[in-house]
């Protein structure tokens, strides 16, 4: 339950496409952090269905959670359509009739009009409909407002399930709703995210948690992905700021090697301010990741002053005709190899008058491997001004996921050379 002074809330997302995984619910996960970061104790997070049925039992379970005193927030089944049935619902269980609200309705009619149409299509008149006594919060970027609602049931906040409209009326119109009902609440939560790779969860943790005692003030968590792990680390009260930056420096040794930092979340994007900062320009040669390193870097915007261009060499023939690999290495070592790898990154260097050239090579399956070389063997070879080298990896997973890893892994090392010549680690 909530802890004194910080309400309980209590998160239902409705629909079907989230029961059958046509979609990932990343509502829910947005709203559980910003309720939390303006003082609430997430108890619950639920989903349900379109069904009324699923619906009512799901509300009467958030009112149930939240403590009957706290706050429920759903998102979904406010749209024109037939499987649209929150409204109703919510009406039934608060005991509010359905009524038209005027307001509503002529902004719906305008927003159509300007679109170019004549009318409103008679299903959209639905949205206008509220249960009385109701507030309504305007949303700005979709047609179906907010409502909020406070009754013997609990305190609602009904939210659109599209999520950009959901964000707006929750970070627009929610807040003041929030504070009409519960006033001032503690310091939020305060957090430090830090991005890590090349290091397994459980050997992070392992090394994490003998510095961090169980019951301290600081909690940790983990989220773990192909690319790497995301620390976030959080302390509530007018002394987490200083908690915080204590927990940080103790595990700063532990993390020196594997963390690194860009605004985007993203690795590509601290690779190309660290080769910037250096002055260097890279090129990639890419086999079993076809293309998939190129890609990443040049997602980041701004990329084009140091990534010079890239090569998808997948067939043995490319390899030689555009990288200038030797026919009688591949004849003699096989394609996946270290010399191969070797060749690849200085090839593609040299093609491309780069600084920094990476070359890829691997079984990433689901055919393909062999006892000597299985699926998820991959060699890397790196060629920079100051050193060149190859490494081997067998890389866990499906097809996707050693694809993503051996890019993951590309990208790490060539930020861990490029840092170490400025002298970070």
């Amino acid at each position: 339950m909530s802890t004194p002074n910080r309400p309980s809330a209590v998160i239902l997302t409705i629909g079907d496409e989230l029961l059958v995984g046509d979609r990932t619910d990343t509502n829910a996960s947005w709203l559980a952090a910003f309720l939390t970061n303006r003082g609430f104790e997430v108890e619950r997070i639920l989903s349900v269905g379109d069904a009324p049925t699923g619906i009512r039992e799901g509300l009467r379970s958030a009112f149930e959670w939240s403590g009957g005193h706290g706050l429920v927030v759903a998102t979904g089944g406010l749209g024109p359509t037939e499987d649209d049935r929150t409204r109703e619902v919510v009406a039934d269980l608060f005991g509010a009739p359905l009524d038209t609200d005027s307001d509503v309705l002529d902004a719906l009619q305008r927003r159509f009009r300007s679109r170019g149409m004549d009318r409103l299509p008679e299903p959209n008149h639905r949205i206008a409909l509220v249960p009385r006594g109701a507030e309504v919060l305007w949303n700005d970027v979709g047609s179906a407002p907010g409502l909020a609602l406070e009754g013997s049931e609990g305190r609602l906040v009904l939210l659109p399930g599209v999520p950009s409209e959901m964000k707006h009326l929750a970070t627009e119109r929610m807040g003041a709703v929030l504070d009409q009902w519960f006033g001032p609440r503690p310091p939020q939560s305060v957090r430090r995210i830090v991005q890590t790779t090349g290091i397994p969860e459980s050997a992070l943790a392992e090394r994490l948690e003998s510095r961090l005692p169980s019951g301290s003030e600081v909690n940790l968590a983990y989220r773990p992905s192909v690319r790497g792990v995301e620390l976030v680390f959080s302390s509530t009260g007018p002394e987490a700021e200083g908690r915080l930056t204590d927990a940080l420096q103790r595990v700063d040794s532990i993390l020196e090697a594997y963390r690194y930092e860009s605004s985007s979340g993203d690795l590509a994007e601290s690779v190309l301010d660290a080769l910037r900062e250096r002055g260097w320009r890279i090129a990639l040669a890419e086999s079993c990741t076809g293309g998939m390193l190129a890609a990443r870097l040049t997602d980041v915007p701004g990329s084009s002053d140091v990534v010079q261009g890239g090569i998808v060499a997948y067939s043995d023939r490319a390899k030689v005709t555009l990288l200038d690999v030797e026919a009688e290495r591949i004849e003699r070592e096989g394609s996946v190899s270290a010399g191969v790898a070797e060749a690849m990154a200085a090839g593609v260097a040299r093609r491309f008058e780069a600084d920094v050239g990476v070359g890829i090579t691997g079984v990433a399956g689901p055919g393909g491997g062999s006892p000597e070389k299985p699926i998820g063997t991959v060699w890397f070879g790196f060629r920079t001004p100051d050193r060149e080298w190859v490494e081997q990896l067998h890389l866990p997973g499906d097809r996707g996921e050693v694809r993503v890893r051996a890019v993951q892994h590309a990208l790490h090392r060539v930020l861990t050379n490029a840092n170490s010549i400025h002298g970070r680690g």
